[in-house]
């Protein structure tokens, strides 16, 4: 009996020291959950993108499709916070809208729109890069005929230079197919030049690369 009471009390005590400190001890925070946002909220929070150099040109080009379209349609477009860092690309679409040639260059280092300081010039700049629309298609027939000089044709007063790897026996060939032809400024010095070689059977259209016609002076 007496080895009862004791473990008894014991037990007692030791329950009560366990409520005592379970008592001290602080309560827990409850998780808190975060608060939802809304679209807005995180779009606003985003920051803001803007092209502060905006401007673009299309133009048609190419041979006349059979609805009496043109096949292809040229356009260029700048994009850049500010227009003296501004980017311009160039891209030729077939009359499906199948993108088959795309270039693209920094615009400080391009004839025509080096000069530009606003969207306005921009714009100005850019119809005059890519070049009219009212004039005459742009023939490979019009090149100057390769009269050898160290392998490239005469130096006239707007040379053209054809590029690399390319013979005269070529040249000669894309003067006479008469090929659709684009030029466009790619520095400050020279334009490249393009030529459109017609879909035949089942190959599609494809764009050359036919070498650079040099500014005057």
């Amino acid at each position: 009996m007496i080895h009862q009471k004791t473990s008894t009390s014991a037990g007692l005590a030791l329950a009560s020291a366990f409520f005592m400190l379970t008592a001290c001890q602080p309560a827990a925070a409850p998780a808190q959950t975060p608060a939802a946002t809304t679209p807005s909220e995180t779009a606003a929070d985003a920051p803001a993108t803007t092209d502060g150099c905006a401007a673009s040109v299309e133009r048609a080009w190419g041979p006349i499709g059979p609805s009496d379209h043109p096949s292809y349609r040229v356009k260029a477009w700048t994009s850049g916070s500010v227009c003296d860092a501004a980017v311009v690309t160039l891209a030729i679409y077939a009359r499906d809208g199948f993108p088959i040639y795309a270039w693209a260059g920094a615009t400080q280092y391009l004839f025509a729109l080096n000069a530009a300081k606003t969207p306005a010039d921009m714009q100005t700049a850019l119809n005059e890069w890519v070049g009219p629309d009212n004039l005459p298609p742009d023939l490979t027939g019009t090149l100057p005929p390769w009269e050898q000089t160290e392998g490239q044709p005469k130096r006239a007063e707007f040379p053209f230079m054809p590029a690399e790897g390319m013979d005269q026996a070529t040249y000669e060939d894309l003067r006479k197919q008469n090929l659709h032809m684009l030029c466009y400024p790619q520095g400050m010095e020279s334009q490249l030049c393009l030529a459109l070689h017609r879909s035949d059977g089942n190959a599609p259209a494809m764009i050359e690369e036919i070498g650079l016609q040099l500014f005057p002076g």
